[in-house]
């Protein structure tokens, strides 16, 4: 067999982060890096790298989208002055898709061309390839709309004569991704003699027939950015992906990425170990329903009584110190800055080297498995069995039967998010770390609010969609902009007003967008790609994070 070495493999920590924003559009045009001697099976590595990325997840995901879907509250930094900060330069995200793009697509092409007896023994890897690349799609196109993909990567897949490739709508990238998807579960559900990949694969450890459920996972995602844009289409594909005896059924299903310590030094450092603390609004929540996810999230604080007492006493001459008798062990911080300097939840406190900030920390170790002297792996869930179970749920409302109530649904849905996080806390090894038990999750099923209320079924399945997203926030501010939950107005969950300097913030719907410079790469097909979006109607300025993509209908 021949090889492949990509000598950047050896630094698999090292992926180059591409910092640019719409600059980021012409890296696929760029020339491959040279290639020397290795197996093909590498690239699929390279391509995982690039899905853990910690600069996208900390700039792009966790310093913004925690706090715009009120997970956390930060401390110092972004939102400091303006809410929306990130908003303006989110360009990791595009890079790594570019990047994943650039090993996706060269995978079939290497094989064709320096092992072509051996090309039908790939085809598993291809289609597991094409399943990440699509993943990732979905992403990016949540944040920049039109995407390159079908024309792209043109030296990289053997095209070497596309040097400008043209930009699609999302509307076309979806029928494409559905399509494809599909063909891959197809694929691996029939393929035979392959090449064995286990010890590449990070998520099912080369066994076919979860990526088959992991590929219908995903078209289920996209039915739902289609449900406002073209419902019965949507309807359709859940209908399809539903009937088809290939879905998650249990937690062991869960499309996540997990690393071993040798992984530990990438993730998603600085946001969640530095700058965050929990909001109140999320906090509220979590006490209110006394949810065992709480302690899994979350680090109790050093508010125990001793402590309180000894750092009242010493702070008699300081009465904006003093700890007030209404905080405990549990607490969550205003997101909105203008409430900060009056948020006794939020005041710094320090009794000699024990801080005693009241707003609790986040476990870090879901974050970077390294933290605080830790020694678990990462992870970075893509599509989560609880997930799965809560898309179901509200097609199932839509009316597409499927052999199963919405009730069904909405309830497997709440306990394998409860016993996915426990176990995943568990492989993080995080703070503290107590199992959450059946008989935890049989009571916290049975409060009201939680027990399924037909009245109230969607905004139900809405608020857990958003607790179990807590570390994909890039699918709970996918849900917000389909379905504006949570919101201040929301009878389960209220989300606070964010004021900064007396002016209200919106959360942003999309990236800021900038013409390209005149004689810049490909500079026809990026002015058609703006021009083509700014035609649909809720678009809006191009230098505005408010305005929506194709998807997000109003």
């Amino acid at each position: 067999m021949k090889k492949i070495k990509y000598y950047i493999f050896g630094a698999l920590a090292s992926m180059v982060a591409l910092t640019s924003c719409d600059a980021d559009f012409v890296e696929i045009n760029k020339n491959p890096d040279t290639v020397y001697e290795v197996d093909p099976e590498v690239f699929l590595y390279q391509i995982e790298n690039v899905m853990c990325n910690a600069g996208e997840t900390w700039a792009d995901s966790y310093a913004c989208r925690l706090r715009w879907m009120q997970y956390c509250a930060g401390i110092w930094g972004y939102s400091t002055t303006n809410f929306t900060e990130c908003a303006g330069w989110a360009g990791t995200l595009y890079s790594n898709y570019v990047s994943a793009g650039k090993y996706a697509r060269h995978i079939p092409y290497y094989v064709k061309t320096n092992m072509p007896e051996q090309e039908a023994a790939y085809s598993d890897l291809t289609e597991v390839a094409r399943i990440l690349l699509i993943t990732k799609g979905i992403q990016a196109s949540d944040t920049y709309g039109s995407l390159v993909y079908t024309d792209g990567w043109g030296t990289r897949n053997g095209n070497v004569e596309i040097l400008e490739p043209a930009f699609q709508t999302q509307e076309e990238l979806f029928t494409i991704w559905n399509q494809e998807l599909k063909e891959a579960a197809n694929k691996l559900a029939t393929s035979t003699n392959q090449v064995t990949f286990k010890n590449y694969d990070l998520a099912y450890s080369g066994d076919m027939s979860k990526w088959v459920k992991a590929a219908n996972a995903v078209r289920l995602r996209i039915a739902l950015r289609l449900l406002k844009q073209k419902p019965e289409e949507a309807k359709a594909i859940a209908r399809e992906v539903l009937s088809s005896g290939n879905i998650f059924s249990s937690i062991d299903d869960s499309f996540i990425l997990y690393f071993d310590n040798h992984w530990t030094t990438l993730g998603d450092w600085h946001s969640v170990i530095d700058m965050d603390r929990a909001s109140s609004a999320f906090m509220a929540y979590l006490l209110k329903y006394n949810d065992p996810r709480k302690r899994l999230f979350f680090q109790i604080n050093n508010l125990t009584p001793e402590n309180v007492a000894e750092f009242n006493a010493k702070e008699t001459t300081t009465p904006a110190q003093v700890i007030p008798t209404h905080l405990g062990r549990w607490c969550g911080g205003s997101v909105s800055y203008d409430k900060w300097a009056t948020d006794s939840c939020r005041t710094s406190r320090y009794l000699d080297d024990i801080d005693m900030r009241p707003m609790n920390r986040p476990q870090t170790r879901l974050w970077k498995g390294a933290q605080d002297n830790g020694s678990a792996g990462g992870w970075i869930p893509l599509v989560t069995y609880a997930d799965f179970c809560f898309m179901a749920s509200e097609f199932t409302l839509e009316g597409v039967a499927n052999g199963k109530t919405a009730q069904e649904w909405y309830e497997e849905g709440v306990k394998s998010s409860l016993r996915q996080w426990s176990k995943i806390a568990d492989y993080c090894k995080i703070n503290d770390y107590e199992a959450v038990t059946e008989a935890e999750i049989d009571a916290f099923l049975a409060q009201d609010g939680i027990a399924w209320n037909s009245a109230m079924a969607k905004e139900q399945i809405y608020c857990q969609t958003w607790v179990e997203h807590f570390k994909n926030n890039n699918e709970s501010w996918a849900m917000y902009k389909r379905t504006n939950y949570p919101s201040t107005t929301s009878t389960l969950v209220t989300w606070e007003p964010i004021n900064v300097y007396g002016e209200l913030q919106q959360v942003p719907r999309r990236k800021k967008f900038t013409m390209p410079a005149e004689g810049s790469a490909n500079y026809a097909n990026q002015v058609k790609r703006l021009e083509d979006m700014q035609k649909e109607s809720n678009f809006g300025r191009l230098d505005s994070e408010f305005g929506r993509i194709w998807w997000d209908k109003e």
